[in-house]
């Protein structure tokens, strides 16, 4: 069913970023995996190491962040998706609902988002 929302040309960036969070609970549970393989180091006996071992090296370092991934789902840039990701989980009601109807764009929801958290630390 996320998949056909997402399939939708009129969704806003930010509502294919609402949707998109929807899936992070899955591919968390996937890192988690990820990380509890144990493929050795330098001092173990050399056959425990994975046969593609260079394959998994030579990946990028983004490819396999959730938030990439959730980014590719979502058709937006990492940075972008993170940014929206971070005003859709905000306390900030006025600023969530301005963004979701297109009035504020993203980055401008997120730099008042920051700015606020800024002066509130200084003062």
């Amino acid at each position: 069913m996320l998949d056909i929302q997402l399939g939708r040309r009129n969704l806003s960036p930010i509502q294919r970023i609402a949707v998109a969070e929807k899936y992070r609970p899955i591919y968390e549970k996937q890192a988690k995996e990820r990380q509890s393989k144990y493929y050795g180091n330098q001092y173990d006996n050399r056959s425990a190491i994975p046969s593609n071992l260079m394959e998994v090296q030579t990946n990028k370092k983004r490819e396999n962040e959730t938030n990439a991934k959730l980014a590719d789902i979502a058709g937006v840039k990492p940075t972008t998706y993170k940014m929206g990701a971070k005003v859709l989980n905000s306390d900030n009601e006025d600023v969530k609902q301005r963004v979701l109807s297109g009035e504020t764009s993203i980055s401008a929801g997120y730099k008042e988002l920051t700015q606020n958290k800024k002066e509130k630390y200084f003062l």
